[in-house]
């Protein structure tokens, strides 16, 4: 009987990589004339963020945002001024080889320095690290199924991802925000943060619905009792899109981000001067990413009963679906302030900077820095920023995990809440909440290819052989070793399994 083969296409996964790249921020920057003078710098902020980003075969481009936040106080004024900027850049990255690459960009501040030249100009100076992972895929032919030629085989199922789709879909909000009347009017806002949260998505009509709702945390400058003071504020903007993701269906599976990628708050004044509105128009990014898998019998290993045959092999990186990973821990703080009395708090937050992620053979270790920071009013009335940074690790274990295995998570501080002991400290707690995917890859070696050598044959000059096997011995490895089948040697001894469960003597039956 001729040799027959049978072949099929699987998606492999190539080794993850990593591309670092700096951005350097430099901004010289005048104050406008309705700008009062700088008499004390409070803080220099920068939020980096990517606006856009094209794959052209192995480059990859991106615009990035940096948006620059300057507070500090006039002379003779409690009152908090912010001062922001916007810088744009645009940047390339070379990425490695492979048929598809999935890219993900996470800018994170490195550093950010301010100082006044003079009253009314402001020197900026920091940098943006750029971290580009990319993870490319290739497509690999196997074989499925071998006959002829005596050939004895062995399959095993692996799984992989046979059809990975990715969307993207902007969405615009414009929505007017009114302040009560119970609070002081506003001045110019200082903080604003945006996020989206409660996101989900729906299959209709073979579309699939996003809904989410944008939370925005406000701290706005006012003036109360005839003195500066700070505000908080939250809002709650509802939004829904729905994304065209081609060839959709229920046995896809789906993961949904969004990312703030700008949101602008526009002061609206009432006839009498005062601002009770606020105009926001925030732009939002909804990626998809859905993933439908697949199994095949896969040949790891053959050998034929007639015939000497050599076999090329190939080492295949497949991966699972994504599962879901969240995990949530309380993390606290005391931020001291021996120099000044306290006079009250206006706001607390946290930040998460330069996660790590390790995963071992039992669990996975997330590492990085928390940046506390507390807008205070000192007891003579002056705003004031309180600055702490510590490191913070996690542990965890997702059921069984290993080193192949591809982990995409984020770290944010939420719901930070605050305490004022005594007039020197302030204590913080917040919760850190850790979401992302987890997606079990499997190292497999299969036959690419089987060459029999027809012009020779195995020795015939016995029908039957003794051999002894030891326990925990493969009854495969002995059919291979004596070039008969695993069948035959079950059949001959009688065996319930196709290990040995004890050692000793078998008799292998040759098959003609």
């Amino acid at each position: 009987m001729e040799l027959r083969t049978e072949r099929a296409a699987v998606t492999a996964a190539e080794p993850c990589g990593s591309i670092l790249q700096e951005q350097g921020i430099e901004l010289d920057h005048v104050l406008p004339d309705y700008y009062p003078d700088v008499c004390k710098l409070v803080k220099c902020f920068v939020k980096p963020t990517v606006l856009n980003e094209s794959l052209n075969g192995d480059k990859l481009s991106y615009e990035l945002r940096a948006e620059v936040r300057i507070l500090y106080c006039s002379e003779n004024s409690n009152i908090l001024q912010c001062v922001t900027q916007t810088l744009l850049f645009s940047r390339t990255a070379d990425l490695p080889a492979g048929e598809q690459v999935s890219v993900e960009i996470l800018p994170s501040v490195d550093y950010i320095n301010c100082r006044a030249v003079s009253r009314r100009r402001l020197d900026v100076r920091g940098a943006v690290t750029v971290r580009i992972r990319t993870c490319p895929t290739r497509t690999q032919e196997v074989l499925s199924d071998v006959s002829g030629r005596g050939i004895q085989m062995r399959r095993i199922p692996v799984q992989f991802p046979s059809r990975t789709v990715r969307a993207v879909q902007s969405i615009v909000l414009a929505e007017d925000l009114e302040i009560g009347s119970a609070q002081p009017a506003l001045l110019h806002v200082v903080r604003c943060e945006a996020r989206a949260v409660d996101l989900c998505g729906k299959l209709v009509q073979e579309k699939l619905m996003v809904q989410g709702n944008l939370r925005l945390q406000i701290l706005y400058a006012c003036e109360r009792d005839g003195d500066g003071s700070l505000e908080p504020m939250t809002f709650t903007l509802p939004f829904s899109q729905i994304l065209d993701v081609e060839g959709l269906d229920e046995n896809d599976d789906c993961r949904l981000s969004c990312d703030t990628v700008s949101c602008d708050l526009k002061p609206a004044a009432e006839p009498n001067g005062d601002i009770r509105a606020l105009r926001c128009e925030a732009e939002l990014r909804v990626r998809c990413i859905a993933v439908r898998t697949a199994s095949e019998q896969l040949v790891c290993d053959a050998f034929s009963t007639e015939h000497p045959c050599t076999c090329r092999t190939v080492e295949l990186l497949t991966a699972g679906a994504p599962a879901a990973v969240s995990e949530m821990q309380v993390i606290s703080a005391k931020l001291p302030c021996a120099d000044e009395a306290l006079d009250c708090v206006y706001d607390a937050w946290c930040d998460v900077r330069n996660l790590t992620s390790e995963t071992g053979d039992a669990e996975i270790v997330l590492s990085g820095m928390l940046c506390w920071n507390v807008l205070v009013r000192e007891a003579g009335g002056m705003p004031r920023l309180l600055e702490k940074e510590e490191p913070f690790e996690h542990r965890f274990a997702p059921g069984a995990v290993s080193r192949d295995d591809l982990l995409q998570i984020t770290a944010r501080a939420e719901n930070c809440a605050y305490t004022l002991s005594g007039a020197e400290e302030v204590s913080l707690k917040a919760e850190l909440r850790m979401e992302g995917t987890l997606t079990h890859c499997t190292k497999t070696t299969v036959l690419s290819g089987l060459e029999v050598q027809s012009e020779s044959e195995h020795p015939r000059d016995y029908a039957l052989k003794l051999y002894y096997g030891k326990a925990g011995e493969p009854v495969w490895d002995i059919a291979k070793r004596c070039h008969t089948s695993v069948d035959a040697v079950i059949e001959e001894n009688d065996l319930t399994s196709d290990t040995l469960t004890e050692s000793g003597m078998l008799l292998i039956p040759i098959i003609t």
